[in-house]
């Protein structure tokens, strides 16, 4: 092997003066030899005033006697996208991440991992047979007070904590929490810098795309993407017209109960102060930490609040990234490459100086792969970096949690990601809500028309139980066993010039069919991209929270009944009434099928009211349904501009006598167990929570004297051990060798000291279990 030996210089006083750590010489200048034919080229910018240049295999330089550190920087220059090899003393070598600097000389990049070096350790960096050219300029080991190389940063650790990074551990541990189940109702800012074109959603790809309305816009308007790109988009991004502490006061008049920002779209710009994504809203455009600020003024106005997360790599890396390296292919730019295939050396004298495109853009790449592109990895800590800083309440993936499904080509979904990053979450926000599981997570593709679990059917039942699974537009067909949500908008998600609206009566259909079926609805209110809204949307959004304050018991901590509705009606529980919300009723008398006598879950009716309303109402309940006669013409909801909303959307509350408490309602626990509803087999609101694991527990707090366990009883069920405060009372047989008897009141506790009181009920096996409800005295 050929080797010649040098010896590198340090860093120049600029250099050095840039470090808040200063290292020392003896680190800065160890000896070195080329290797396999490298060779020195002259650069008198470089720190010696030349490069050690690695232009094929077998090439390297070997630095000697390094200081020990935790880090490694290497500041190479290259035309090149790729790879190199970094071994320390006989260690295996490791890749490193490197991308374009835009010259072979005068022009660097650092490279910076993580990495323990021992004292007076050997640092060989060499190419093989897959990695590519590059001329290294020097080295640097230590603690370095340097910016991350985002390209180039360790896997992510899972905080500690009781939830590990496994489908079926999570599915057992979480449960959604109390306050998610009682909001159904939240508000979206869907708002970057893709809504200052007011083009419509996904403008930071269609400017790219030759022919598209969206590039023709931008020729038109801002000129050819070779010249002006999205980079410049961000940098003109102006926010006048945001008014977050009005935009708040709207969201919750109009009803909703939590609020999402938006972290990051695909577009990979970051609205927040980020630590790995230099390219944020607060170096770039608004100089404004939105996402701090929304976070600030949601806690202030008492909403929850969250943080959607749209970079995801197959969205990013796969879908937005590989569009923009190209040019036109027609016209006086054609061969005149897009913005995105600059390097940082063009940035000398503009606006963008010391700021690479890579960061934004990506290395030029292909859409394959995506989950193992250096960009996935990336984009965890970004995540990770924002709930540290922000302690969101939820977070959204416009994602899918598996990976089955292809989209525009890019194989879709987190995949192995999608465990890391909830456990990490979890376990963290247990840390800031000191022990209370207070955290939601949103992710796509959870069976249904779009499942990424095509591959894996098993793993379903545990995801589905792992988080809050959600579908952008497509509401559920039927009650879901948990909780999901549904995003819509009321216009196009990114702001168009020209967007139609819709309009209260439609948002409130909407809502009911999500809450119906046990679900939320999340709704995005389009902003202008000066940050306002059209003042058709505040009128629409007032008159939607003008219904919610009249007719929110049917809405707020609401459970599904055992059908979700019929024509025109959706049907939903609180606190031991039935609520039918009809969607377009004309005000004469209706019959509700589903309310008809001896049904399974409703009980003798004993009382039918319209919410806000004091005309009185006749009804007949047999087994046709209820049919419910108005004793006089109903009166339009005051405060409400939409006359149709006002008149043709209202609410029976329908008082009976079997308002027991149901397996899944607010206060149920039941760690591990199964949910199942729409079963038809004749149980307490058609839903069962059931368990095959022995030392399963369900518990429920309630207020009473007396509480009786209702449970079925079936051939092959095991036993159930049931507790009062802590104490057992009584061991059950839920087995029969007859036919199954639902709704069996297995086990009756009487003499309580009237008040509050905690029951506990033990799977004791051997066969399953379930339970169906509670009758509390």
């Amino acid at each position: 092997m050929n080797r010649r030996k040098f010896l590198t210089s340090g860093l120049s006083a600029i250099a050095l003066s840039r470090m808040a750590k200063a290292i020392g010489p003896q680190t800065l200048e160890p000896a070195a030899e080329l290797i396999g034919g490298a060779t020195k080229i002259a650069d008198h910018e470089a720190s010696a005033g030349y490069l050690v240049s690695l232009t094929g295999p077998g090439q390297g330089v070997a630095f000697f006697g390094a200081r020990a550190g935790s880090k490694l920087a290497i500041r190479y220059a290259s035309m090149s996208v790729g790879t190199i090899s970094v071994a320390v003393n006989d260690a295996p070598a490791v890749k490193v991440n490197v991308h374009s600097s835009g010259a072979l000389t005068r022009s660097y990049i650092d490279a910076i991992m993580d990495q323990p070096i021992p004292a007076n350790a050997t640092v060989t960096i060499s190419l093989a047979s897959n990695d590519v050219g590059v001329n290294i300029d020097r080295i640097i080991v230590g603690e370095l007070d340097l910016s991350p190389d985002i390209w180039n940063l360790p896997p992510l650790p899972v905080a500690a904590g009781p939830y590990s990074a496994e489908w079926k551990a999570l599915g057992r541990a979480y449960t959604a929490p109390e306050w998610w189940r009682e909001a159904k109702f939240g508000a979206w800012s869907h708002w970057d810098p893709q809504s200052k074109p007011e083009q419509g959603d996904w403008y930071a790809r269609g400017m790219y795309m030759e022919g598209s309305p969206q590039y023709e816009f931008h020729l038109k308007h801002f000129g050819n993407p070779s010249e002006y790109g999205y980079k410049d988009i961000c940098h003109n991004w102006v926010i006048d017209r945001w008014n977050p502490e009005g935009l708040m006061d709207l969201y919750v008049e109009m009803g909703a109960r939590y609020f999402m920002a938006m972290g990051c779209h695909h577009d990979n710009f970051d609205c927040f102060d980020s630590k790995f994504q230099p390219w944020n809203s607060v170096h770039v455009g608004p100089k404004t930490d939105i996402v701090g600020t929304w976070e600030k003024v949601a806690r202030k106005h008492g909403m929850r609040f969250g943080i959607g997360f749209h970079d995801t790599p197959a969205r990013t890396w796969g879908q937005f990234m590989p569009v923009r390296y190209t040019s036109d292919k027609t016209g006086p730019m054609n061969g005149v490459p897009y913005d995105a295939l600059q390097t940082v050396r063009d940035g000398k004298g503009k606006w963008w100086e010391g700021m690479d495109p890579v960061d934004l853009y990506g290395p030029v790449h292909n859409s394959q792969a995506p989950l193992n592109s250096p960009y996935a990895n990336q984009f965890m800590w970004r995540v990770d970096d924002a709930i540290t800083k922000y302690h969101p309440d939820v977070i959204y993936f416009d994602e899918h949690a598996g990976d089955s499904q292809v989209d525009l080509g890019v194989h879709m979904g987190l995949g192995f990601l999608a465990p890391r990053l909830i456990a990490n979450y979890y376990n963290k926000s247990l840390q800031w809500n000191h022990g209370r599981m207070e955290a939601v997570v949103n992710l796509k593709g959870v069976g249904g028309h779009y499942n990424s679990f095509q591959n894996t059917p098993e793993l379903l039942p545990d995801v589905d139980r792992s988080l809050v699974k959600s579908t952008e537009a497509i509401i559920e067909p039927e009650i879901m066993a948990y909780p999901f949500q549904t995003e819509t908008s009321i216009s196009d998600w990114h702001y168009k010039t020209g967007q139609k609206y819709l309009d209260a009566q439609k948002i409130i259909n909407l809502l009911m069919q999500n809450v119906c079926r046990n679900g939320t609805m999340l709704l995005n209110l389009t902003q202008h991209g000066r940050g306002d809204l059209d003042p058709e949307v505040v009128r629409t959004a007032k008159d939607v929270g003008a219904w919610l304050k009249l007719n929110g018991e049917a809405v707020y901590g609401s459970r599904p009944f055992e059908v979700y509705g019929e024509s025109s009606v959706c049907y939903t529980r609180n606190k031991g009434n039935v609520y039918a919300t009809l969607l377009d009723w004309s005000g004469g008398p209706v019959t509700l099928k589903a309310l008809r006598a001896g049904g399974a879950t409703l009980g003798r009716i004993s009382k039918v009211e319209l919410l806000d309303s004091n005309i009185p109402l006749a009804f007949v309940q047999d087994d046709i349904g209820l049919t419910v006669t108005p004793g006089a013409n109903p009166q339009p909801l005051p405060g409400i501009t939409s006359e149709s909303l006002a008149t043709s959307c209202r609410v029976f509350r329908i008082s009976h006598d079997k308002g027991w408490i149901n397996d899944d309602d607010l206060r149920v626990v039941a760690h591990g167990w199964l949910r199942r509803c729409n079963l038809g087999t004749g149980d307490y609101n058609n839903d069962l929570t059931t368990s095959d694991t022995p030392g399963d527990v369900w518990s429920c707090s309630f207020t009473g004297s007396s509480v009786s366990v209702i449970a079925p009883k079936e051939a092959g069920a095991g036993e159930i051990e049931i507790q009062i405060d802590g104490h057992t009372r009584a061991t059950v047989n839920l087995s029969t060798a007859s036919a199954r008897q639902a709704q069996q009141r297995v086990c009756e506790v009487t003499g309580l000291i009237p008040g509050k009181h905690s029951i506990t009920i033990i799977n004791r096996g051997p066969g399953r279990v379930a339970v169906d409800a509670l009758v509390v005295q």
